[in-house]
């Protein structure tokens, strides 16, 4: 009885599986065709199931979709739902064709829809008129789309200036247009501004902050993508160059066709094509959205330059000191030059340090303590100089000249340090001299320079010195010194190895616990949250996996890195695609609201299949 029990637990587990298969339906209508028609091929299921992955179509252009739509049903207080995904295909080509099945998931289990056939037969010569006068149409309809997207979405670029000297500040700031109509499926950065013959230091936005601003008497949902800080470094006509997006924007085709320059929105989804096949449907289109070129005229400064300017332009104030005012020979005393102020800062030399006698002066170095405002890079540099007296004696430290050019009085002013003492004692009665020191090498600390002695006395021990007890221990030292270099390095190496199996390994936990905080916020409908989790979740993943810093993984490198790793292509196009699937999401969140589920699931698949298949 209880073998009979469990053959029937087993049949009907082995039914249910394969009743869900036969649910997972896929048709086609019509699936006889002629060259140049289109037609549906849908893929349905009774179901909830997820992670739907469409064949390949091979030997069609597809068209649109895949279009989903969902029905739920309540009979005799049971609910039944159901899914499906919708392709609008062209047959391009005679002969007979099969479609393979779709896959999905369900109950954790992989199950694939039935294939179909489609017969696609020669066209007469009526049809071929016909086909050939559609072509047309949809040509121009698509001009007419192209023309409709570009007027209702842009991205304009702002400078504050158009005519200033070198080095003069410059802010430009870029902000995409888009109207609230607007179906967004896709937007991403096509081309990054070159801004050659600028220097020039980006703004941190953050996170993408959207706004309502009235154009010409139409509103548009607005945001500032990029900001630049730009100083001009050449005379002429610089270009602040184009910021180009990648959209694909999906219309609503259908009415009968008239004249919609006016209300360009209104009329166009109510009447923008009359097409009898796609009347009342979506159509996608490609786009690559321009800002527009601006041109910026830069003026040389002004002649008759002190021989102190150094290409400061700004607002500046110079001072100095030491830190101490007394010293023995032999030692070092730090001199320090503050530059203060706003301008080109970040362009600044070091001022010249001349010293006439008995010094010994190094090169400097800098600290940077600036920051970029508004409109200009603000605060100081302060340059760091050794200075070793060689002599004792009393010594004058002379002013130091600074010129800038003043933007506000467009002249050069010239600024100077106040002279400062210092006090030089005997050295110990030692004499010394400085020979084959890297003067960027030397230190701040007065005990980490040493000096080659020239009267070092009697040497009364130069004949005990060999084979002594200190002679011996030299002679072998060096061999268990290299042992335990080479024992410590091989320590190491294992180290970095455990630590990046230790990340590899804990990479999936990691990536799971990120989009559960993810999936937390997509339930209380933070989208900002989610997108941002969402992005670290699939980031962190590849970096843990493949040990690599997130701040050097780029778009390119990981398509290079996947390839590398023998993934295959359709793995490494999902990848690539999801990642900007969620660049999109951070451009664009309004626009993919109803999607982000969607995504989500997407996220959880590909770091499960980049798990299973990069072992």
């Amino acid at each position: 009885m209880r073998k009979v029990s469990i053959f029937i637990i087993l049949f009907a587990v082995l039914l249910s599986g394969k009743l869900s298969a036969e649910n997972f339906r896929a048709v086609a209508q019509p699936d006889v065709v002629t060259v140049g028609d289109r037609f549906q091929v849908s893929f349905s299921i009774d179901v909830d199931a997820g992670n739907f992955k469409a064949p390949s179509f091979a030997g069609f252009n597809v068209l649109a979709g895949p279009s989903t739509s969902q029905n739920m049903q309540w009979v005799n207080g049971q609910v039944s739902r159901s899914i499906s995904w919708t392709y609008v295909l062209e047959a391009t080509k005679e002969g007979n064709f099969k479609i393979d099945g779709a896959t999905l998931t369900y109950n954790g289990n992989k199950i694939q829809s039935n294939s179909v056939q489609i017969s696609v037969q020669k066209p007469s010569q009526a049809r071929l008129d016909q086909m050939n006068q559609q072509k047309q149409a949809e040509k121009e309809q698509n001009k007419q789309a192209i023309n409709i997207i570009n007027d209702n979405l842009k991205i304009k670029v702002n400078v504050d200036k158009t005519n200033v000297y070198v080095g003069e500040p410059v802010v430009a700031t870029y902000k995409l247009y888009m109207h609230p109509q607007l179906q967004i499926l896709q937007l991403s950065p096509d081309k990054i501004p070159q801004l050659n013959g600028f220097w020039n230091q980006e703004y941190n936005l953050g996170e993408v902050k959207y706004g309502l601003e009235n154009v010409s008497g139409q509103t548009f949902r607005t945001a500032t993508i990029k900001k630049v800080l730009l100083f001009p470094q050449q005379i002429g006509k610089l270009k602040v160059d184009s910021y180009d997006f990648k959209a694909n924007v999906r219309l609503q085709v259908q009415g009968s066709r008239r004249q919609r320059r006016n209300d360009a929105f209104g009329n166009f989804f109510d009447d923008f094509f009359n097409d009898s096949f796609f009347g009342g449907n979506y159509k996608d289109f490609e786009t690559v959205v321009k800002s527009p070129t601006i041109e910026i005229n830069v003026k040389d400064l002004p002649a008759g330059a002190p021989a102190t300017f150094t290409n400061a332009v700004g607002k500046f104030q110079i001072n100095s000191w030491l830190d101490k005012n007394a010293v023995r020979a032999g030692e070092a005393v730090t001199y320090k030059v503050k530059i203060s102020g706003s301008g080109n800062l970040k362009l600044l030399d070091a001022p010249k340090l001349d010293l006439q006698g008995n010094f010994e002066v190094y090169e400097p170095k800098m600290s940077d303590n600036t920051q970029i405002t508004s409109s200009n890079v603000q605060g100081d540099l302060i340059f760091d100089y050794i200075i070793i007296p060689q002599a004792k004696g009393e010594y004058k430290i002379p002013p130091m000249e600074f010129t800038f050019f003043d933007l506000a009085t467009k002249k050069y002013e010239t600024h100077s340090t106040d002279e400062l003492q210092l006090q030089v004692t005997e050295g110990d009665n030692k004499s010394f001299t400085i020979s084959g020191v890297n003067k960027e090498d030397v230190k701040l600390l007065n005990q980490d320079i040493d000096f080659i002695m020239t009267d070092m006395g009697e040497n009364k021990n130069t004949e005990t010195f060999y084979m002594s007890g200190i002679f011996l221990l030299l002679a072998v030292l060096p061999l268990p010194l290299l042992i335990l270099f080479l024992l410590w390095r091989r320590k190491q190496k294992e180290n970095e190895e455990n630590q990046s199996l230790y990340r590899r390994s804990k990479a999936r936990k990691i990536a799971q616990q990120r989009l559960k905080s993810a999936k937390m916020f997509l339930l209380s409908k933070e989208y900002a949250k989610f997108t941002e989790e969402i992005n670290r979740a699939i980031w962190g993943f590849l970096a843990d996996k493949f040990s690599i810093q997130v701040s050097k993984l780029t778009r390119d490198n990981i398509d290079g890195i996947l390839k590398s790793k023998k993934a295959s292509e359709e793995l490494v196009a999902t990848v690539i695609e999801l990642l900007d699937k969620c660049e999109f999401a951070r451009y664009a969140p309004n626009a993919v609201d109803d999607n982000l589920h969607t995504l989500y699931d997407e996220a959880e698949t590909v770091i499960s299949d980049l798990e299973v298949k990069l072992k």
